[in-house]
């Protein structure tokens, strides 16, 4: 059993990454909202390393978000974006746990698949991991979402 955080949980790295070989586009890459575009150029410059090594340990691609939303611009230049990936597995200790920091500007958390998932994902017992990123730089050569 593996830990994050305070949650214990199982993963079946495999099954994950022959879900997502298949996923064609992340959920932001199919949204044509400016908030969206912009993660999407942003690309993986919006994870922290730890984040993304623990992508790579579940076998999430990083790239194929379940979903991404862009809150609010915080000042210029910095936004706070949401979002979640899903991989295949069980939550064996649950709770309403603290989310985990990765810094200042970047937190998540795992819960049971609440959230819509990826169609290559359906069907699987899936976890989910939610995320929040408060320092997401604006790359869009157009006015900021607000």
């Amino acid at each position: 059993m593996e830990s994050f955080g305070d949650s214990r949980f199982e993963c079946d790295r495999d099954a994950t990454l022959a879900a997502y070989s298949r996923v064609i586009a992340e959920s932001a890459a199919r949204c044509a909202c400016n908030g969206c575009r912009n993660f999407v150029l942003a690309g993986t410059t919006a994870f922290p390393n730890q984040f993304l090594r623990l992508l790579d340990s579940l076998g999430v691609d990083p790239l194929k978000d379940g979903e991404v939303y862009h809150n609010a611009r915080l000042a210029p230049g910095k936004h706070h974006y949401g979002g979640w990936f899903h991989f295949v597995g069980a939550l064996e200790v649950r709770g309403d746990f603290a989310p985990v920091a990765f810094g200042t500007d970047f937190s998540a958390y795992l819960c049971r698949k609440q959230a819509p998932c990826l169609a290559e994902l359906e069907g699987q017992s899936l976890v989910e991991l939610h995320f929040t990123a408060s320092a997401v730089p604006w790359h869009l050569d157009e006015p900021e979402a607000t």
